[in-house]
């Protein structure tokens, strides 16, 4: 190897750490541009790595003739596992075409503002399912590509996307790509029925009836706190309303799969009940864990120490305290409220001592996650609605009076 060869690999590693420490200071996504796509394509492919380019994918340039001519970014979603081969391989072939690379779970310097850029169960099922488009890279299968464009129309642009909001917000007239049109091509191609003059909010409906929608929980925590994310986050709340008031002195906490013994499911219990009087609880069938996944953030059901999501097994609802107990962590007030903005009751953290004693008792080469809960009424009517379906309205009448 050459002198200049060396010193070419050598600045382009430099180049490609600064980047991506830059991306994760900015709590934002690394972006290359690269030439030779098709050639980028076959080393992904060559490396086994997992990753789908998620829209626009007739646009993707795949010659230098296209390359010349292409504005647009494309955008990748890539398996947590593999992003890191993935970015370098990016990082040494400069170009024209501009790449976002967004990770499965969110890891840093790969997010969207810092959060993952789809609820990781959803990006899960886009790798899981994705298929090999004719020019020779891979793209979401039909329904999940038409269902993350209608996400991400909903939820990352908004009424930016020049569609009718459907709520008391203006839309832009002129957006940057015709959004609408895409939609629409989606839908037919996968067959999926949308209405030619549909809105935002209707396309919200639509995204929840599939189990696509983002979590209420989520969406108050989205970074781009635009107008129409907030009107959807008030209509949620007065949706709620009826369960909120109720839902004052409960709290749902959610076992998952790391939590994997009988004796650190019932020290857990345990724990809770010396501070909550427990209601119920329920082990979940695997049609409610994937409702408690899709529906809810839950500290968003991936590890990157594995690839698959960690499943909820058990859900824990209870009554609070009439007055919560001693701060079950050692933390100060102003730590506090910048770490759990939303959290209405501090007896909540003893979900952190579980953790904590979890890891003791069984530890592993991870530490294990093993519960989370919910922070407030509205998150916890969520949560029910997710656990109990049909059955919610029931169980808070009879159960929580």
């Amino acid at each position: 190897m050459s002198l200049v060869s060396k010193f070419e690999i050598l600045w382009a590693r430099l180049e490609f750490n600064v980047r991506l420490a830059h991306a994760r200071i900015k709590k934002g996504t690394v972006r290359f541009k690269i030439t030779d796509l098709t050639g980028f394509y076959q080393q992904m492919h060559r490396a086994d790595i997992p990753y789908v380019v998620l829209r626009w994918a007739d646009d993707v340039p795949m010659t230098a003739e296209q390359e010349l001519t292409n504005k647009h970014d494309i955008d990748h979603l890539i398996a947590d596992h593999q992003i890191r081969t993935a970015l370098e391989f990016a990082s040494v072939r400069p170009g024209r075409s501009k790449c976002d690379f967004y990770s499965a779970s969110g890891q840093s310097g790969t997010t969207y503002n810092g959060m993952p850029y789809y609820m990781p169960v959803h990006a899960h099922r886009i790798l899981s399912r994705r298929v090999k488009d004719p020019r020779g890279f891979f793209r979401p299968s039909p329904e999940d590509e038409f269902f993350a464009f209608a996400f991400h129309l909903c939820y990352h642009k908004g009424h930016r996307c020049g569609i009718a909001t459907g709520v008391d917000v203006s839309h832009e007239i002129s957006p940057q790509r015709d959004y609408l049109a895409g939609l629409r091509a989606m839908a037919k191609t996968a067959g999926i029925a949308v209405s030619p003059d549909i809105t935002l909010l209707q396309l919200h409906g639509l995204l929840a009836e599939h189990g696509w929608s983002m979590s209420n929980d989520l969406m108050l925590r989205w970074p781009d706190q635009h107008p129409f994310i907030k009107a959807l986050i008030d209509l949620e709340e007065q949706a709620a309303g009826e369960y909120i008031e109720a839902a004052q002195r409960l709290t749902v906490f959610i076992l998952r799969d790391d939590c994997d013994s009988v004796e650190l499911q019932q020290s857990a219990l345990d724990m809770i009940a010396e501070r909550f009087t427990i209601l119920e609880e329920i082990s979940l069938d695997t049609e409610t864990k994937n409702r408690i996944m899709s529906q809810t953030r839950g500290g968003n059901w991936i590890e990157k120490y594995r690839p698959e999501p960690v499943q909820p097994i058990m859900a824990i609802i209870c009554r609070q305290a009439v007055e919560a107990g001693p701060l079950p962590i050692a933390m100060s007030a102003a730590k506090l409220a910048k770490r759990y903005p939303h959290l209405d009751n501090t007896d909540v953290l003893i979900k952190r001592v579980i953790r904590d004693h979890s890891n003791k008792i069984a530890p592993l080469e991870h530490d294990r996650v093993a519960i989370h809960a919910t922070d407030n009424a509205l998150e916890t009517v969520e949560t029910m609605r997710a656990i109990l379906g049909d059955q919610m309205k029931t169980f808070i009448e009879t159960r929580c009076n």
